[in-house]
């Protein structure tokens, strides 16, 4: 059994916590909760454990700087791709690319959820709806039950909780427009793509922004025979969402070298934007998060703009 021990030197006030056993001893200011507890001595980065029906699941959250307890803030899920772990995409992404530095100056928290090993022996997200409520078998239920255990530990505005993800995480995030559409307002996608019939439900008013490179040779743009094209799907979700195609706006980027294009005008205000960045521009494109300026903003901060105009009262 791990014991971590944590003191505050300017109360003289300790706390041990028994990660395994989920047991606090110690002396405790009488005004906090265990609840409480709990948040003060959580550091970001580190793996957090969800327990269900004798089953565990794993994630890593950051919480900006500005949390307070009476106030709720939007929550950020952050899906990492095929063979890829938790921690380390929280690092990647969270720490080198700036997604957390994004998060502490827009007051969101992100949790990077973590995979688990499937039949193929690597970890990789299951974009589908098995309707078995166990949350290792279950991805769309686990992303249910991740959120109702973030709930109970922060406070958060569950109107405002949003999918993004790389790659097969991008996979899982486009199922969750679909699957998750009354639990999730909207939808990033870095360098992934819609497996084809994940969703027959029209009319589902989820509105996502894609970011995708046309030197991607994991996921092309153009697709293959085994995924679909970006403008297949671009024309799928559109014809999901209400979005008329004729609603298209073009805008050139970085001298031409990125491609935006906006569709808007879909049920419930629901919109699609694709950044397509073009194999001519010299960036470093292919099959990544892309981290560098498009229009002078950083692509995160992209991505929270977008994200942060919806909410599922709306």
């Amino acid at each position: 059994m791990n014991h971590t021990v944590f003191l505050n030197l300017t109360s003289g006030k300790g706390v041990i916590l028994i990660i395994s056993g989920m047991l606090m001893i110690g002396c405790i200011n009488d005004s906090k909760t265990s609840q409480q507890i709990i948040k003060d001595i959580q550091p970001n980065g580190e793996i957090q454990t969800i327990f269900r029906d004798g089953e565990t699941r794993s994630y890593v959250i950051y919480i900006p700087s500005s949390y307070q307890e009476d106030k709720p803030l939007p929550l950020m899920i952050n899906f990492h791709g095929f063979g890829g772990n938790a921690s380390d995409y929280a690092q990647n992404i969270g720490e080198y690319n700036g997604l957390n530095t994004t998060a502490n100056e827009n007051n969101f928290i992100v949790v990077y959820p973590q995979a688990v090993i499937g039949p193929k022996g690597s970890t990789y997200w299951t974009p589908v709806d098995n309707g078995i409520d166990n949350i290792r078998e279950n991805d769309i239920y686990f992303t249910k039950e991740l959120i109702s255990e973030i709930a109970s530990i922060y406070n958060l505005d569950q109107n405002r909780v949003y999918a993004v993800g790389f790659s097969n995480g991008g996979m899982m995030s486009y199922s969750l427009a679909c699957l998750g559409a009354d639990f999730i307002a909207a939808v990033g996608i870095m360098s992934g793509i819609s497996i084809s019939g994940d969703c027959e439900t029209p009319n589902i008013s989820t509105s996502i922004i894609h970011f995708h490179s046309t030197e991607d040779n994991i996921l092309p743009y153009e697709g293959n025979r085994d995924y679909q094209a970006v403008p297949d799907v671009i024309n799928s979700w559109n014809n999901f969402n209400g979005i008329p195609n004729s609603s298209q706006i073009t805008t050139e980027l970085n001298d031409g070298r990125v491609t935006r294009y906006d569709y808007t005008g879909g049920n419930d205000g629901s919109s699609f934007v694709l950044y397509k960045i073009n194999s001519s521009s010299g960036r470093k494109g292919g099959h990544v998060w892309f981290s560098e300026d498009i229009g002078g903003i950083n692509p995160n901060q992209l991505l929270w703009d977008f994200l942060s105009n919806y909410s599922l009262d709306d």
